[in-house]
């Protein structure tokens, strides 16, 4: 197939790589001229964002907040074919990605640091025709796992999984004494490794864009003022010490 990735980010370079890899007729858009002229020189092969109509599979891998100027410049364009988008939100840009023929919407559970392909794990948000959007999502990925869900529930997930592993890390990281950098700092490398995601703009971008991010400061004030108050109680004996034994396992077994 004939692809074209758009965003030449870190992770749009890593499926840049995947899918040439895999033989197909693979090409990138930035609007960042500079890292096009590295790219270029690299041997990657690049080609205009309103000369795409002819191509099968348009890859957006940009930021949030741009995917709706991308997807008018796909359709000004012509295009008619898939276009698939990797984005770590979907309730802001749902409207959109519906007005186009053929969208898919995923999100790699995965970071650009991945090796491999085989077995990593891609969620579906379900746009139009789920047989047919599972079905070139398989022919593309034919190693990764995929689960399918809606684009509500991929948004409070993402509350739970990415924004409250976050915002741990962020808190620690501004209270923390300079010099104080022990198993702590290797602890909070553990718990920054498990959110996936390395990009400060991405994560501003998470916390300002999802709707459900109220519901998160909600709910993590209700802790705490459990907490405070001497309210909150451990359910499990010994708890932190069976949470802090597992997490150094996880850590020398070299994640």
């Amino acid at each position: 197939m004939k692809i074209i990735i758009i965003g030449a980010g870190r992770m749009g370079i890593w499926f840049y790589k995947y899918f040439n890899f895999k033989n197909h007729e693979t090409y990138f858009y930035d609007t960042d001229k500079v890292k096009v002229i590295d790219l270029k020189d690299k041997g990657f092969r690049y080609h205009e964002i309103d000369q795409i109509k002819d191509f099968d599979i348009v890859f957006c891998s940009t930021n949030i907040s741009s995917i709706k100027r991308v997807i008018d410049s796909v359709k000004n364009s012509g295009f008619k074919k898939y276009f698939v988008e990797i984005s770590a939100l979907k309730t802001p840009i749902v409207k959109s990605l519906i007005t186009l023929e053929k969208p898919i919407s995923l999100h790699p559970l995965f970071g650009p640091g991945a090796r491999t392909a085989k077995g990593k794990k891609l969620i579906h948000v379900l746009l139009k025709e789920k047989e047919e959007e599972l079905a070139m999502i398989r022919e593309l990925f034919p190693e990764m796992e995929i689960t399918t869900m809606s684009a509500e529930e991929h948004d409070r997930l993402v509350t739970k999984t990415i924004q409250l592993v976050q915002l741990i890390s962020m808190i620690y990281n501004r209270l923390a004494i300079e010099g104080d950098w022990g198993s702590s700092h290797r602890m909070m490398k553990l718990v920054e490794s498990v959110s996936l995601y390395g990009s400060d703009e991405l994560i501003k971008e998470i916390f300002e864009l999802n709707p459900y991010t109220k519901e998160l400061k909600e709910s993590v004030m209700n802790v705490l003022e459990k907490i405070y108050s001497g309210d909150y109680t451990i359910i499990k004996k010994e708890y932190f010490k069976d949470l802090y034994t597992k997490a150094y396992e996880i850590m020398e077994d070299g994640l």
